[in-house]
C-alpha cells in the first residue's frame, strides 16, 4: 500500500517551474528536520506520527515565443498531517520555491 491509498492521505499537485536537481536541492530545505530517502524521483520524510511523499513528475520544458522554460509536476502526499502542519508544511516549500521578481 502506498500513502496515497490511505484514508487519511491528503495529495496536493503543483505545476513547477524546476529541474530535478533543482528541486532535490531545495527540498532538503523544506523538511531540515527530518532526512529524506530518495528512491527514484520520489523522496519521503518520515516523522514518529507523520510521513511525507514528495513524487517528482518527468522533467518537460515549457516554451513561450523563443523562451524555455522548465517544468516538473510535484506531488506532495500528507499522511497523519493535521490541516494546521500541512499548511505549515505548504507555506514553507512556497517560500523556498519561491523566486525573486521585478
Amino acid at each position: 500500500m502506498t500513502a496515497s491509498d490511505r484514508a487519511d492521505a491528503h495529495v496536493v499537485s503543483k505545476d513547477m517551474g524546476v529541474t530535478h536537481a533543482e528541486c532535490r536541492r531545495t527540498l532538503a530545505a523544506v523538511v531540515p528536520d527530518v532526512e529524506l530517502n530518495w528512491r527514484g524521483d520520489t523522496a519521503t520524510a518520515t516523522w514518529p506520527d507523520r510521513r511525507l511523499e514528495i513524487r517528482l513528475g518527468p522533467e518537460q520544458t515549457r516554451r513561450i515565443a523563443s523562451l524555455s522554460l522548465p517544468r516538473t509536476e510535484v506531488s506532495l502526499v500528507f499522511t497523519g498531517f493535521t490541516a494546521d502542519q500541512r499548511q505549515a508544511l505548504l507555506r514553507n516549500f512556497d517560500l523556498r520555491f519561491q523566486r525573486g521578481g521585478g
